[in-house]
């Protein structure tokens, strides 16, 4: 038990590190610090339970580290960019409010067809957000990145589109299809 004890506490030190308190009186952490206090960290513990010798720990603490290591690229990216979430319970969160807003505007149960159609783009949709605060955002958007953006949610629409067509019109798209490809066969010759 207290073996137990001891490993918890080795998560619970790595959680405290990469959620360090934030006094008033110091920035906030960047990714480089807590990269470096997470990697001393975990390279203390493996020579600590190489040293003791206890082959249970050592093989919890070499997969303590083998994960971190994994996830090692996008583990500290939430330290860099602002706003973003640490945890995918925050995220979550965030999806759960979008998708109730969606709700109380449709009136339906599912709005999963919602977050298919529009995917990363329904992350855009804030409904805490006055009119006042989204012009405010909306003028922040240059028009070349409107625009692009714009094109990219059109193609992911069409793509939608279609996908949608050959599930539920399967014998109108089809023959169109056919058409199309025979009509771009010919055009090639």
């Amino acid at each position: 038990m207290a073996q137990l004890r001891c490993q918890r506490q080795w998560l619970i030190d790595l959680e405290h590190l990469l959620d360090p308190p934030e006094p008033s009186d110091q920035p906030p952490p960047t990714s480089q610090s807590v990269t470096q206090a997470v990697d001393r960290y975990l390279t203390k513990l493996l020579a600590q339970v190489t040293a003791d010798r206890d082959e249970e720990d050592q093989r919890v603490a070499a997969h303590i580290d083998q994960t971190f290591r994994e996830r090692w690229w996008g583990l500290f990216t939430c330290y860099e960019v602002d706003g973003l979430p640490r945890t995918n319970n925050e995220l979550e969160r965030y999806m759960r409010r979008i998708k109730s807003g969606q709700r109380r505007i449709v009136g339906r149960k599912n709005v999963h067809d919602f977050i298919i159609r529009y995917g990363r783009y329904a992350a855009c949709v804030d409904y805490q957000e006055s009119v006042d605060e989204l012009l405010l955002r909306l003028q922040q958007v240059s028009q070349a990145d409107f625009l692009r953006e714009r094109r990219a949610l059109d193609i992911a629409l069409l793509r939608e589109q279609k996908r949608y067509r050959f599930r539920h019109h399967q014998d109108d798209y089809l023959p169109e299809l056919e058409e199309r490809w025979a009509t771009a066969v010919e055009k090639a010759k």
